[in-house]
């Protein structure tokens, strides 16, 4: 009789045939040319190659397939999957319930107990799961459930675990031979699966969201607002001042006047030749073209997560949902985690009413409803557990253990990005190399023309994201990432080390982190769109904490300046002081400026006697000068698109500038008595619509009919 083909035998010929592709569909004489270097190959390592080795063999497919298809069979009897459901000339035993998942069809348990019977496998009972969720961490959970797998009991000789895919030798292997014990399986559905995963690790997640970055590299933490050497000079500085001042008040205020114009005299020009790099290489920015993107095949696209932070949300749940939706990207390779507090009722409750939490109670724009649960499977909802510090990068941090793409990017609820925004960040990253850690998409209103604030703060925006951003990445300087559309390799955020849960600009905090690390940052050609605030109180909270924020940033990487230097160089820290120390140091001392032009004119003999000529001509200079060139700087790229309803509104832009002045001192007040306080920003304030108005729901169930989301039904 002839020896029998042994297991490592078998697994050493499968790795070696899927390596050479030969079950592949080919012609032949491929498939010929193949065998012959595997059988070299075989008799190399000593493994007999009769005929009844490939019996073997190949009897060892025949029985794989024979499972898939009867698997298939099976939900294709209870309708959990059609005939379109998949190609399924390319469907993988082994992967066949992890798409499943990915297509959001999650089989019930009177499947799962009729394949457990034909299997003659134990059913374990969800009931009886969700009761041992404290058994989570006994293996990684992206180990977990990545391969749909719960580890139930460890005794002396064998491994218990619970799997909604009893079709993964590989794993099961693996795990024999990590735990020296044969492995026992229980066969479970899969939503109980993800339930018992969510519970199990929600508190763990939850407090390394806190202090994953705290643990790791402390001194990149915003946990301490100021070091002590930080603290004692601040201190220094001051009494030293109150007791001079209080000797010489008017010698004190001279001197200060001076040095603060001074300043102005020598930074402006800085700042003027960065602004105008960005204008003169606004084309050199990352440029994806059409053609690239419609070069791209789905197969070849890989899955790409999307978290969206959301607290006191719930009128913008509707644009989210149709946002999403809109994106130009295989559905099935979407992984959308919507962020959402445990303790926001309003917003919870919003996402159950629209679907995204059971059964729909209304639909968007009238949509059948079984065409409308197609739009919402798309969505992931993580409840955060509760703490005393609520901010949007704890929540993201959570979100990004979760993650299950190879890129991830972070967009606000409002946000309406391009369509073809996910596929450009991948082919810039593709094509780019892996020294770019982050791709930061252009970022705009929706609604710039609703009133005289959205106004300013368009084209405020438009400066700051199309041509300033534009010079600091020219110029190789550390770019202040927005808090939204920032397009990331999954991995190399985390060896970054994330989000800094306890700064409230956390996006720019992230930037410099990348430049520290020798990674690069690029301007995107894709657009995201948001909502311009309306409301002045809602756009000082906003201001005020982005001032606090980029406080925090820039007290946090100056806690060691040399090592600042040696990381960035001197150049570059130079361009870090700029965009960081002097944005926040300006609106903080516009007022003495201001208050002094004004005492000049209200008292011109008094205000003459104090001031020497020489230092009222270079005050007037950066009044006047100064101020008109900022105007014009702002006014650029309106100009460009031939907005020149905009020059009126640009003329009276100093106002708005006041308004930030009053931000940055609230900003720097909370800074001290509540660092951590993250002010809400309100959203869906707007009267304006835009992707998620009626034509855009129209396009959008025109795609749902044509198949092209992608999503099926259960």
């Amino acid at each position: 009789m002839k020896k029998k083909l042994d297991k490592e035998q078998l697994k050493f010929t499968l790795d070696l045939l899927n390596k050479q592709k030969y079950f592949e569909d080919e012609a032949s004489d491929i498939k010929e040319a193949k065998l012959k270097s595997i059988i070299n190959e075989l008799k190399a390592n000593n493994i007999e190659t009769n005929e009844d080795f490939f019996l073997q063999l190949f009897s060892r497919q025949k029985f794989e397939k024979g499972l898939l298809d009867f698997t298939i069979n099976v939900l294709k009897k209870n309708n959990y999957i059609d005939d379109d459901t998949f190609d399924y000339d390319k469907i993988k035993l082994r992967t066949l319930f992890n798409e499943l998942r990915d297509k959001r069809i999650y089989p019930g348990e009177d499947f799962f107990i009729e394949l457990a019977t034909q299997l003659k496998l134990q059913y374990f009972d969800p009931g009886l799961l969700k009761d041992i969720h404290y058994l989570a961490s006994a293996l990684p959970y992206h180990v977990m459930r990545n391969n749909l797998i719960f580890l139930l009991q460890i005794t002396s000789d064998k491994v218990v675990i619970a799997t909604s895919n009893p079709f993964n030798f590989q794993l099961f292997r693996e795990l024999e031979r990590l735990f020296k014990k044969r492995i026992e399986i229980y066969l479970a559905t899969t939503e109980s699966i993800e339930f018992v995963l969510d519970r199990g690790w929600r508190e763990m997640h939850s407090e390394k969201a806190m202090s994953d970055l705290l643990l790791k590299n402390p001194e990149y933490s915003a946990s301490k607002v100021l070091y002590n050497w930080q603290r004692n000079t601040f201190a220094v500085f001051f009494f030293a001042f109150l007791s001079i001042f209080t000797l010489a008040p008017s010698y004190v205020f001279y001197i200060l006047f001076i040095a603060i114009n001074l300043l102005y005299f020598l930074i402006n020009p800085f700042k003027l030749l960065i602004a105008l790099k960005g204008f003169e290489n606004i084309r050199r920015k990352v440029n994806i073209t059409d053609d690239d993107v419609n070069r791209l095949t789905d197969d070849e696209l890989p899955v790409y997560t999307i978290l969206i932070p959301v607290f006191k949300e719930a009128e913008v749940i509707p644009n989210i949902i149709t946002n999403i939706n809109n994106l130009d990207y295989p559905k099935d390779k979407l992984d959308v985690k919507l962020l959402v507090e445990e303790l926001d009722g309003e917003t919870l409750d919003a996402a159950r009413k629209f679907g995204l939490l059971g059964e729909p109670e209304v639909t968007i724009g009238n949509i059948p409803v079984d065409t409308y649960k197609q739009l919402t499977k798309l969505f992931d909802v993580l409840i955060i557990p509760d703490s005393e510090i609520k901010t949007k990068p704890r929540a993201c941090n959570y979100g990004l253990f979760r993650a299950r793409g190879e890129y991830i990017v972070i967009y606000d609820a409002e946000d309406d990005p391009e369509p073809d925004q996910l596929k450009k960040a991948y082919i810039a990253f593709r094509d780019l190399g892996d020294e770019y850690a982050c791709f930061q998409a252009h970022l705009n209103f929706y609604n710039p023309r609703e009133n005289i604030l959205a106004r300013w703060f368009s084209l405020e925006y438009a400066f700051w994201f199309d041509y300033w951003l534009q010079g600091l990445d020219i110029s190789g300087a550390p770019l202040p990432l927005g808090g939204t559309s920032n397009h990331f390799k999954t991995s190399r955020l985390k060896e970054l080390g994330a989000w800094d849960p306890y700064n409230v600009t956390e996006d720019a905090d992230l930037g410099v982190r990348i430049s520290q690390n020798q990674f690069k940052t690029a301007m995107l050609n894709s657009y995201t769109l948001e909502e311009a605030n309306i409301k002045l109180g809602n756009w000082i909270r906003q201001r005020s904490r982005w001032i606090k924020g980029y406080a925090q940033t820039f007290f946090v990487h100056m806690r060691h300046p040399s090592k600042l230097v040696k990381k960035l160089g001197q150049i570059q820290s130079f361009y870090f002081i700029l965009t960081f120390g002097f944005n926040i140091l300006f609106p903080l001392i516009n007022p003495i400026l201001w208050l002094v032009t004004i005492l000049n004119y209200a008292f011109p003999e008094t205000m003459g006697a104090l001031f020497v000529p020489e230092v009222k001509t270079i005050c007037e200079f950066n009044l006047i000068l100064g101020n008109l060139v900022y105007i014009v700087l702002h006014l650029g790229p309106s100009i460009i698109r031939k907005e020149y309803f905009n020059i009126p509104i640009a003329l009276f832009i100093p106002v708005y500038w006041v308004l930030i002045s009053y931000a940055a001192w609230k900003g720097i007040f909370q800074l001290v008595t509540k660092p951590f306080y993250w002010e809400k920003t309100q959203h869906g304030l707007t009267s304006y619509k835009s992707y998620a108005d009626l034509k855009q729901i129209e396009k959008v169930m025109e795609k749902v009919k044509s198949k092209k989301i992608g999503v099926q039904t259960s």
